[in-house]
């Protein structure tokens, strides 16, 4: 409970510093749980007695929050690991089986980690990374022999690789195995025997990531449309949509119309239909949404008598944005299709 209170202290300092909007939408906080195999443990006692344990597969449960920053994630991450006892024999100075052993092997692990995403283009993202920091652990073990019921603070080392899904510009599932080992610990039995043991673990861990965004704004003026331009050989439309939303407006039909009487006028060109989002949300997540927008775009000029073949349609996601903004705002202006006449 010590370390569940030290943990949740932490995260009330990480979320004051949310309040700064120009950070805001680059902290992220969320749970975490799954599967943990531990490694078969070898307990050296000082009086020469050599027992080795085996545990059966259990579970890990926790939270981390941290801070990114462009392709990395700089995080502190709680856990509690727990592996009920399989078997206990004694292999020197005689070779002893404890059928009646009981007991399990558990810890509380404080982290801190360090990922690097790569941005690859994929729907999920891979990545990879470490962590270092502290782990109490505690050894339960009774037998007809002895007991032990003991507990170390040890420094605590893990290896990290896994994937992150974007499920939304705030919401992400990432699925890792963790390599969890620790320094040798050092426990006592109830008779007084000292005990040097190890710790070595393979964890498949999921957690579910809630990005920090900026609140709400007040809603903005809707977009003028635009005025008819002067004759020239180069015309741009723009059809503007809501926030992470690829639905065609009331509004935007009418400049799609405008588009397409335009093409229905002149000599029949190729145009170029390019789709944008904003920066808030994830480059990966915004490729695709950009890709949506452009589409729709293009199956309502079709409507409209504009032939498919006449379209190079694309999406730029949240680049060569309108109005620049920093990662994590929501322009509306930035939130656009473009027909461009060559």
């Amino acid at each position: 409970m010590r370390h569940l209170q030290l943990w949740l202290a932490a995260l009330a300092v990480a979320f004051a510093g949310l309040t700064t909007p120009a950070q805001a939408q680059n902290w992220y906080f969320g749970p975490e749980g799954g599967w943990t195999n531990l490694e078969e443990v070898t307990n050296r006692h000082s009086n020469g007695v050599v027992l080795r344990e085996t545990f059966n597969n259990d579970y890990n449960v926790g939270a981390r929050a941290g801070y990114q920053a462009g392709p990395w994630r700089f995080e502190g991450e709680f856990s509690y690991r727990q592996n009920s006892l399989g078997t206990l024999n004694e292999t020197s100075p005689m070779s002893v089986h404890f059928p009646d052993a009981k007991g399990d092997r558990y810890g509380y692990a404080e982290m801190a980690n360090a990922i690097y995403d790569f941005n690859v283009g994929w729907p999920f993202t891979p990545h990879i990374g470490a962590g270092v920091g502290a782990d109490e652990q505690t050894q339960n073990a009774t037998t007809h022999a002895g007991a032990t019921h003991s507990s170390d603070t040890v420094f605590a080392y893990q290896a990290i690789g896994g994937f992150e899904w974007n499920l939304s510009p705030a919401l992400a599932l990432d699925l890792d195995y963790r390599y969890f080992a620790t320094l040798d610990p050092h426990f006592r039995t109830t008779a007084g025997v000292g005990i040097t043991s190890s710790y070595s673990s393979h964890n498949i861990v999921a957690s579910l990531v809630y990005r920090f965004g900026p609140g709400p704004a007040a809603a903005p003026p809707a977009p003028p449309m635009p005025p008819a331009p002067p004759p020239m050989a180069r015309r741009v439309f723009l059809v503007f949509f809501d926030w992470d939303r690829d639905t065609i407006t009331p509004d935007g039909m009418a400049v799609l119309r405008q588009a397409a009487a335009a093409w229905r006028s002149g000599a029949p060109v190729q145009i170029q239909v390019i789709g944008y989002t904003d920066r808030s949300g994830s480059p990966q997540y915004n490729q695709r949404l950009s890709e949506r927008r452009a589409n729709k775009v293009a199956i309502a000029l079709v409507g409209l008598g504009v032939p498919r073949e006449r379209m190079a349609v694309n999406g730029r996601g949240e680049n060569d944005n309108r109005v620049p903004t920093a990662n994590g705002v929501r322009e509306p202006q930035n939130r656009r299709v473009e027909i461009v006449f060559p």
